[in-house]
């Protein structure tokens, strides 16, 4: 070797740099990072499958609500007819304006229940 490039190469070899991090040490820690992410997101999907099932859910019992609600009013209609058949107003009868106020409100569950949004 000439000298120059000796003396070069002495130069750089008492100047060298030692990395911050070996690239083994990023990678283990970049998977490391990875598999939280996933752990976040598999987490996260299950919160969504069980709020989606339970707004499902929560659909249903309300559409349930309200078609038993619309029997209901007409078991109060035939109480008011018969109430009448006999002479009297329904509202004298204990509990009816109750039961129709009540009645009234659940047939129109959906429109008076708290709203969820759904994707």
């Amino acid at each position: 070797m000439k000298p120059d490039v000796k003396r070069i190469l002495t130069k750089l070899s008492e100047n060298k740099v030692e990395l911050a991090k070996k690239p083994s040490a990023i990678l283990k820690t970049a998977q490391s990072l990875s598999e939280n992410v996933k752990k976040a997101e598999d987490k996260m999907e299950d919160a969504y499958q069980k709020y989606r099932s339970s707004t499902e859910e929560y659909s249903r019992k309300l559409s349930d609500v309200e078609s038993k609600a619309m029997d209901l009013d007409d078991d109060l209609d035939l109480i008011e007819d018969k109430a009448r058949d006999l002479g009297i107003k329904p509202e004298q009868i204990d509990g009816y304006d109750k039961a129709k106020t009540l009645v009234k409100i659940m047939k129109s569950a959906k429109g008076n229940s708290l709203k969820f949004p759904t994707f």
